[in-house]
């Protein structure tokens, strides 16, 4: 549905699958999915990676994400991974259709806190319906659409500015 979307509004506890870095994918995948033959795990992590196109192109996908500091935080597959993935964070943020924000923990419990990740996919056609998708879960009531935006407008509020956020994903890097 990415390939179709117009737009995309997340909410994320982990680095988004559009923002991944090859390694921490697979570290992800290792970690989250144990038991994966190899052959499923390399196209999972394959599949992820072609995804990522959607970000580039003609018309490149518009991405609003929100990160908890958790996702920054959460060491997968040790330093080397970690600095990689966090470089291309701020790599991806430097594209002119990604707005990255962070929301720290300092921040204390926001409207996300109990609603978990979701996503808000936003097609440029009428006769296409917007889709909230949460993991275990795909919604495309109109009602429900609306509240997942509402719901993202206030996660965006409580998050650190686009700037500050950037700055602290870099502080994060040099601490590795």
């Amino acid at each position: 549905m990415e390939a179709e979307a117009e737009s995309i509004l997340t909410y994320e506890n982990v680095i988004p699958g559009l923002f991944q870095t090859r390694r921490y994918a697979e570290e992800i995948n290792l970690g989250t999915v144990p038991g994966l033959s190899d052959e499923v795990q390399e196209q999972r992590v394959d599949v992820r990676m072609q995804r990522q196109q959607v970000l580039a192109g003609n018309s490149p996908l518009e991405v609003r994400a929100v990160l908890d500091e958790s996702a920054l935080r959460r060491m997968v597959g040790g330093v080397d991974v970690m600095r990689e993935q966090l470089e291309r964070l701020l790599e991806v943020a430097e594209l002119p259709n990604v707005i990255l924000q962070v929301i720290p923990f300092s921040c204390g419990a926001h409207p996300g806190t109990m609603v978990g990740p979701f996503i808000v996919l936003r097609f440029p056609h009428p006769e296409d319906p917007d889709v909230v998708y949460t993991e275990g879960n795909t919604d495309s009531y109109p009602a429900d659409i609306q509240r997942y935006e509402v719901l993202f407008d206030y996660v965006r509020a409580n998050a650190m500015s686009v700037a500050d956020s950037l700055a602290m994903i870099r502080s994060m890097v040099n601490e590795l």
